[in-house]
């Protein structure tokens, strides 16, 4: 099932301004290894991106041990990404 929703999240994103989540994924090792907790506003940035990248960070979430209780749906996970809120 995970592999079905990597090929969906892939090819539903814009493959021209994708940002990934490689400076998420950096900030959340850091959060774990001073032993902080998650942000409040981790879904928001979570939904800032793309599919892809989005089931990227979620599962890297999910392995470290930091995300816990309900998980995301299908739906929530290839949603497109919203735009930034400054």
């Amino acid at each position: 099932m995970i592999g079905a929703l990597m090929v969906a999240a892939i090819l539903s994103g814009p493959a021209d301004t994708v940002a990934t989540a490689d400076p998420m994924i950096a900030e959340i090792t850091q959060w774990l290894l001073n032993g902080d907790p998650l942000p409040v506003d981790l879904n928001a940035r979570l939904r800032q991106l793309e599919p892809a990248e989005r089931l990227r960070a979620l599962v890297f979430l999910r392995r470290s041990g930091m995300l816990s209780g309900t998980g995301w749906t299908a739906d929530q996970i290839l949603a497109p990404a919203e735009a930034k809120h400054e």
